[in-house]
């Protein structure tokens, strides 16, 4: 199947829209409101910038212990995943330090450094999740180059009795259990709330395909099928806030906690043959967010916030988390904490002519320190930046723009459990202190050519500095079977993106088509290393004496071309279909190659229908949907993974595949409470494929089939 097939596919579903366009009965699509500018709410289709939003019933849907699977379906997100639990969003070909996860709109911090490090948020304890693509950096500074994915809770719930909701899941693939709660009640001046969730699940299975021997070079077979081992994981996470609020503003505190117990699968090549190995890791981080909205006069706003965030991160190399423990305390064991305290000051100004706007200051402190292990050492990273925001609205247009200065220092000690380090070469007192400065800024407009269709455009210039993994690392990496090298002389990442969007909104129809550039200079990737011939792979020997391979952070300029398209269109009270399509190229233009670890072209088409009440079921929608995607290779023997295609089992250059699923989504009303149910069953021919962003691509495939179970009941 290649872009052609897609592309037919598409046009195909799409052939049947101007048949039912013309019905009379036909139901409208609901707006949806989004934050995406600091000083008013608008709807999608109004702002420059191109956002979607999970919410409601399609949240309740598509939620998984996986962020990055439950914003695939969205055009331009992808999922680079690591079995059930672990998928980092993946937005334009950007991902890791260059997409910004943001909670209730503030800075978090999750050690993004790795391929398979997850966000640590747990949807179901949000209202709404907001995903802008594009550069972000004028208003979410660095590590917001490619975009922001914004994981917003509820609105504290003032002047309202006690209200909650009750939440259960089963996926029959991994055993996957969930449990949630959320309770809050309020006066006119104070609120609380709260929730929990528990998650947990068995290893995963994949289609029982031909198996691998692990023996013949360039066996693309996989060498694990049915069950994977290391696989399984434990969740929890809990939340609470309470606010007060007077005519003079509010004021609320929110404080989060999430915890994470997960293995990785792994292979080595212990000299003597292929052991299956499990890298255990244990996460836990806690939010405290502290901010207010203070109202002067003048229609003056004042908007303090302060956020520390603890995260640490224990890690084995070759343990199950059930029995890491073991080596705690020795180098085997990865025992790293990172502390982080944001501030900023906002300043919402009134019109002054035609334009509405917020200026403001940000500090950041993060202090990484390294209690045992090598990967990564011990370090301090500080920010300053001052930034504008200004925002006019005419007839026709809207206009959004902004200016921003970032200021970034990194320095890590050369003593301590740092002279590791020093000693192996990562560093030394010519470069173990960096300092990074840049302007940034962004200009997108709106203009609305008629009631239907509206031109949306965005300059915008982003930027990123390296993180003190790229510049200092220096150890294995238990999670992805590697030992890691930083470059402490990188420079920083900057970005020039420009994007065009046409539109169409009409009440039973919405239509988006974006093309986009992306310039960087800078670009930061993790090679692949080779010795002096340029031919033969450097490798090293772990601590459990198997040949693993040496990777590195190099540099070079880069450009991300794409192309999005979408369609949402309501053909009667019974059907409805969504539809979108994402090409995108990534290329090395220092080096004239592709750019490593891109997405490949894909496209998804659902086809709704919604029935009538039966049986005090309401708000039926039933739901076939198929994504296509295409094949893709690797962008040269430099890329991570790309190995694998001449190892002796798996691959790293992947085969087109379409992948089918079913859902059903229902609310039933009860005496005083309403349920909401939701089945689904993914992959529903049990198709064996592999994604060209999964990164157990190397030892197996992506999931089998999935029937999963969900219901919420409110109070």
């Amino acid at each position: 199947m290649k872009l052609s097939k897609i592309t037919l596919a598409l046009c195909c579903a799409t052939g049947a829209l101007p048949v039912f366009a013309q019905d009379k009965a036909a139901s409208t699509l609901q707006s949806v409101t989004v934050s995406a500018s600091p000083i008013h709410d608008h709807e999608i289709f109004e702002v420059p910038s191109q956002i979607n939003v999970v919410q409601g019933a399609d949240k309740m849907a598509a939620e998984s212990g996986s962020l990055g699977q439950m914003l695939e379906s969205i055009p331009g997100v992808n999922s680079q995943s690591a079995g059930t639990q672990v998928g980092k969003p993946v937005i334009r070909g950007m991902t890791g330090n260059r997409i910004k996860v943001l909670s209730n709109g503030q800075s978090t911090d999750y050690q993004a450094y790795g391929t398979r490090h997850l966000p640590n948020v747990d949807p179901f304890l949000a209202e709404r999740v907001e995903v802008i693509r594009g550069p972000q950096s004028v208003l979410y500074g660095s590590e917001a180059m490619g975009g922001i994915v914004n994981v917003i809770q509820a609105d504290l719930p003032y002047g309202k009795g006690m209200s909650g909701e009750l939440a259960s899941e089963y996926n029959t693939n991994n055993q996957e259990k969930m449990f949630g709660a959320k309770v809050g009640a309020g006066s006119e001046e104070f609120a609380i709330q709260a929730g929990v969730s528990l998650r947990s699940a068995d290893d995963f299975t994949v289609p029982n395909a031909s198996k691998a021997p692990g023996t013949i070079a360039g066996d693309s077979r996989p060498l694990f099928v049915g069950e994977v081992p290391n696989t399984n994981f434990e969740n929890r996470s809990a939340n609470i806030g309470i606010g007060y609020q007077q005519g003079w503003g509010t004021i609320e505190l929110r404080h989060t906690q999430w915890l994470s117990k997960q293995t990785y699968v792994g292979v080595e090549d212990n000299g003597s043959g292929l052991e299956t190995i499990g890298a255990g890791q244990k996460l836990q981080n806690d939010e405290t967010q502290l901010k207010a909205e203070i109202f002067l006069d003048n229609d003056w706003v004042v908007k303090p916030s302060y956020t520390h965030i603890r995260n640490a991160r224990e890690a084995a190399h070759d343990l199950p988390y059930e029995t890491m423990s073991e080596d705690k305390g020795t180098d085997h064991y990865l025992d790293l904490l990172v502390k982080r305290d944001d501030v900023k000051l906002g300043l919402e100004h009134p019109k002054v002519g035609d334009f509405e706007g917020e200026l403001g200051f940000e500090l950041s402190e993060k202090d990484q320190v390294l209690r045992s292990g090598e990967l990564t050492p011990s370090a301090k990273e500080s920010t300053r930046a001052v930034y504008l925001f200004e925002e006019a609205d005419y007839d026709k247009w809207l206009i959004q723009m902004g200016a921003r200065y970032d200021w970034h220092g990194i320095s890590a000690p050369l003593d301590g459990n740092n002279k590791q380090f020093v000693d192996k070469g990562i560093y030394d007192a010519s470069n173990n202190s960096r300092t990074f400065d840049v302007f940034s800024g962004s200009l997108g407009s709106t203009y609305r050519i008629d009631s239907n269709w509206s031109l949306a455009a965005n300059l915008a210039s982003g930027f990123r500095a390296p993180s003190i993994f790229e510049l200092y690392a220096g150890g294995e990496h238990g999670g992805v079977q590697a030992y890691q090298e930083g470059n402490p002389n990188l420079k920083a990442e900057t970005s020039l993106n420009t994007d065009l969007s046409l539109r169409w909104q009409a009440p039973k129809t919405e239509m988006v088509a974006t093309v986009y550039q992306n310039w960087v200079d800078n670009y930061i990737y993790l090679a692949n290393q080779f010795e002096a011939d340029g031919v033969t792979p450097r490798t090293t020997t772990s601590e459990s004496g198997a040949t693993i391979p040496v990777m590195k952070a190099e540099q070079t300029d880069a450009v991300i071309t794409g192309f999005e398209w979408s369609v949402n269109h309501q053909f009667n009270q019974a059907w409805s279909t969504d539809l979108d399509l994402e090409i995108i190229e990534g290329r090395d233009t220092g080096n004239n190659q592709e750019l490593p670890l891109m997405p490949a072209n894909n496209a998804h088409i659902n086809m709704h229908y919604h029935a009538q009440d039966f049986a005090g079921l309401q708000n039926q929608k039933f739901t076939v949907g198929v994504k296509l995607v295409d094949s893709k290779k690797t962008a040269g023997a430099y890329e991570p993974f790309s190995q694998f295609d001449n190892a002796p089992f798996g691959r790293a250059s992947t085969d087109a595949y379409a992948l089918w699923n079913l859902g059903y989504q229902a609310k039933m009303k009860l005496d005083k409470q309403n349920l909401y149910l939701s089945a689904a069953v993914n992959n529903v021919f049990d198709t064996a494929y592999v994604d060209f962003l999964n990164t157990y691509k190397g030892v197996t495939l992506n999931t089998g089939r999935n029937i999963q179970l969900k219901a919420r009941l409110d109070f």
